[in-house]
């Protein structure tokens, strides 16, 4: 998988993504990419602003808030979405998702309003990298990018359904992946309906 190094980004993109992540994290790298192919259309860009400003107004008082404060002080996290845990370290944090590096060193997003309890774990692994990325762009921008490199993933919808296979397209409101199994079959699944995607080492 080819990652840029961000020298070439534009610089709304650049703007947009945070920075670069300090180190080699390949995630943090990965996210100021998706971002800045999300905010090549100005539709995208207008609509995740209005929200990421709200966000930001909101911040000491939300969850958001709060998360970007445990990334910041390097704290590994648990994430209770329904009756699934997701551990490890927040990497990114997107205007309704977060980009965690598991424990098993999977690159993970979790939607935010998915997301029942948070809970820090005393000590654990530092935080890869200097800081938490902050990306203007939704999960739904996010996607379809990265669906342009083909990965593994696995899926986890809200109610708890697990899909496996090679996401192979993202459009506005559908994920369509090649699912595991013999014979392999297209499966689509609603954006809306996505609670954690992660990619498969």
């Amino acid at each position: 998988m080819h990652h840029d190094d961000g020298t070439d980004l534009p610089a709304a993109a650049r703007s947009a993504a945070g920075g670069v992540l300090g180190g080699t994290d390949a995630l943090a790298r990965s996210l100021e990419r998706w971002a800045a192919d999300a905010l090549v259309d100005e539709a995208a860009r207008q609509r995740t602003r209005q929200r990421w400003l709200r966000v930001q107004a909101e911040e000491e008082a939300s969850t958001i808030g709060a998360l970007v404060d445990l990334a910041e002080r390097g704290r590994p996290v648990v994430l209770d979405v329904g009756e699934h845990r997701v551990r490890g370290a927040i990497v990114g944090v997107g205007a309704d998702f977060l980009a965690l590096r598991s424990e098993r060193d999977q690159d993970v997003l979790v939607r935010t309003e998915a997301v029942e309890v948070v809970r820090a774990e005393p000590g654990g692994r530092a935080v890869i990298g200097d800081r938490t990325v902050l990306v203007e762009v939704a999960l739904d921008a996010v996607v379809g990018p990265l669906a342009a490199d083909r990965p593994e993933v696995l899926i986890r919808t809200r109610s708890g359904q697990v899909v496996r296979g090679e996401l192979r397209s993202a459009g506005t409101d559908v994920v369509r992946l090649r699912s595991d199994g013999d014979p392999p079959a297209p499966v689509w699944i609603p954006l809306a309906a996505v609670a954690v995607l992660v990619l498969q080492p």
